[in-house]
């Protein structure tokens, strides 16, 4: 079955080129052209991904993505957001609205595609979503120490997700609700305070707890890190025993105990 894509853009043209480019790469594609007809096609047709334009009539994109993460069947569908606004005034915006990526009108049909196929790959697995397991999201870009993180992690009972960098790391936030991030600092696209940042200012991660796990000096960034919301620090490269019991002290913590919760 193909996967279905939902296009929301007001310019015919643009919205049948962008159409005709997907639909060629081997996806179903719907359409509207405003606001009222996206929130309406996007509950029926349930799509995969949804690409949003920003300036729309009946309420701008920025609308659409607030109607969508206030529907629980919606709120977990990846919308990349392709706009001909100015990025440097709209990007952080739209990402912390919900978007899980930000494209600038005209793109490359291959960037567009890569883009799709990559938030498409990253979406959650509804048998991982059924799991009992606690779901705990890893957040690092270097592959080796990712990989074994993960490897460790699973090997202790836990349901684990992957993020390299900043952006992937809201998106898939916002996609599987973990039950604890484990956070390093150094990170592409935003470090790891700024998603510290991103998570206070999203009304549905807020209250989701953080452990930094970071080989910067911890004199500088274990204050900083705490006082920006995070439950804990380690310093790389952990011990496994300190790793798995910071965890298993986050998740057993009452909300209002240890380090102000992100957003608190």
């Amino acid at each position: 079955m193909k996967q279905k894509i939902l296009i929301v853009e007001d310019d015919a043209d643009t919205r049948r080129a962008l159409s005709i480019r997907i639909e060629s790469a081997g996806f179903e594609v719907v359409a509207a052209a405003d606001s009222l007809q996206a929130m309406a096609l996007a509950q029926r047709e349930r799509p995969a991904l949804i690409l949003l334009d920003l300036g729309l009539p009946g309420g701008n994109g920025f609308t659409v993505l607030q109607r969508l993460g206030q529907r629980a069947a919606l709120e977990s569908v990846p919308v990349i957001v392709l706009s001909g606004r100015d990025a440097d005034a709209t990007r952080e915006r739209a990402l912390k609205a919900g978007a899980a990526a930000f494209l600038s009108k005209p793109v490359e049909a291959a960037d567009l595609l890569a883009c799709i196929r990559e938030h498409l790959s990253a979406a959650p697995d509804p048998a991982a979503e059924k799991s009992d397991l606690p779901r705990i999201l890893v957040v690092e870009d270097d592959a080796d120490t990712r990989k074994g993180l993960a490897i460790r992690l699973r090997a202790s009972g836990f349901d684990v997700g992957i993020a390299e960098d900043a952006l992937a790391a809201m998106r898939s936030a916002i996609e599987r609700r973990p039950d604890v991030i484990l956070l390093d600092l150094g990170l592409p696209a935003g470090d790891g305070f700024v998603v510290l940042e991103r998570m206070k200012l999203h009304p549905k991660l807020s209250t989701i707890p953080v452990v930094v796990l970071s080989a910067r000096d911890p004199e500088v960034n274990r204050p900083r890190a705490l006082a920006a919301g995070a439950r804990e620090f380690l310093q790389k490269p952990a011990d496994n025993d300190d790793l798995l019991a910071a965890i298993r002290r986050t998740l057993e913590a009452p909300a209002d105990e240890g380090s102000p919760l992100i957003g608190s």
